[in-house]
Parts: structure tokens; sequence; C-alpha cells
């Protein structure tokens, strides 16, 4: 799905980059410095083709500026991956004070035309199309059967620890039909993350093929982490 000499942005970057995006960040280690709940992204209109954002937006004060600002700076049908904590998570999530908003699968329905978008009154010009969400379940509920955990993710806390998405930003009404590659998507989105590299860090070598790192992964799995 990538093309050359496209603009990728990684809003968020904390204590990691991806090499080949502008790192965004409040920290003075990332390529651009500023305040995403204060500060219009340095991007013109529909300049942008790629926004990875992982575990941000729940930290945003203004979380409609942010995104309204993401949003203007994408082209029709720019990508926008992103990952949160899911809002029945009671550890580290609804007792955190720096995480201001929840998610869930709904969440951004709100601003799609096929979702929920006109449903509050609301003016903006915010629209996405959700391709895909993909919840991270945790422990047990890896295992059940899918009727029990849509029954478990509206009736109990800790069953997601957190939530993916893959939205497509829309300019224009004429374009909201028009297919895409959900699985090229949810491609995208894992090797985003994969290539996050810690600051100071960058000669580490990690040897995938250990049985530690395995074993680490099916760990992480098993907490909703991986």
């Amino acid at each position: 799905m990538k093309e050359a000499n496209e603009v990728r942005l990684n809003i968020g970057a904390g204590r990691t980059y991806i090499p080949g995006f502008k790192n965004i960040d409040i920290s003075n280690k990332a390529d651009i410095t500023l305040d995403l709940g204060k500060d219009k992204l340095p991007f013109g209109e529909n300049s942008v083709d790629l926004i990875f954002s992982y575990h941000t937006l729940e930290h945003v004060p203004d979380y409609l500026f942010a995104l309204s600002e993401i949003h203007r700076v994408l082209k029709h049908r720019g990508r926008f991956l992103l990952g949160v904590p899911y809002v029945t998570l009671t550890e580290y999530h609804l007792v955190n004070p720096y995480h201001l908003h929840n998610f869930n699968e709904f969440s951004f329905d709100f601003f799609d035309v096929k979702g929920l978008k006109g449903s509050a009154a609301e003016e903006n010009p915010i629209l996405f199309h959700k391709i895909f969400h993909r919840f991270h379940y945790i422990g047990i509920f890896n295992l059940v059967p899918p009727p029990f955990r849509s029954w478990s993710r509206r009736h109990l806390f800790n069953v997601v620890r957190k939530i993916d998405y893959g939205l497509i930003a829309i300019k224009k009404l004429d374009g909201v039909d028009e297919l895409f590659d959900e699985q090229a998507l949810r491609e995208e989105f894992d090797v985003c993350l994969r290539s996050r590299i810690e600051y100071g860090k960058e000669n580490k070598v990690q040897n995938e093929k250990s049985i530690r790192f395995l074993l680490r992964g099916i760990y992480l799995w098993w907490q909703g982490r991986g």
C-alpha cells in the first residue's frame, strides 16, 4: 500500500521513533515538537498519506482539536492507524489520571457518515471511515467463543486491554464506498508498530528466533499486550 515519496507521520512518538516517518511529540526528542491538543500540525491540507498514533489520543485534553488537525492534513483516503486502551480496562487505564478519554469499537462511528455522524449536535468537518477495529483480549478471553466474548465486552471489566483501528480520511463523500484492502491495512499497522525504535537503543540486536523471544510473544498475547 505504501508508495514512493509518501508523507508519513508518527504522532505521539514518546520514547520511540519510526525511521522514514516525521516523528511528532511534546518531547524535544521528536523530529517535530508540539502539543497535539493546542498546536496545529505544520503540514498543509491534504498533504499527508499516513498517520500512525499509538497510545496517544487518550492523553490529549482537546481530543477534537487533535482529531480535526489529523483529518485536515490527511489526503482523501489517507490512512489513520491508531491504538488506544479499551474503555473497560481498569488496570492502568480508568484509574490513570493522565488518561482523559475512553475508546471502544463505536468511538469513530461518530465521525463516519455510514455510522453515527450527525447523531450529535456537532458542527465539524471531521469525516473518517472505519476499515477495521481489532481487540486485544486478556487471558482466558483469548480462547472463549466469539458470542461469549461479545457478551463479556458489554458486561464485564478487564476483558480487552487495548483496541486498534484502521481508518481512512474522507474529504469527499463520493469516495466513502470505494473498496479498501482491510488485510493490507492491518498488516501496515503491524509493520508500523514493529518498526518503532527506542531512542538510544538503535544498535540493540534482538534474536527473534530465540525461545525466550517466542515465549515472551506468547505471554504478551495472553495478556492482551501483543
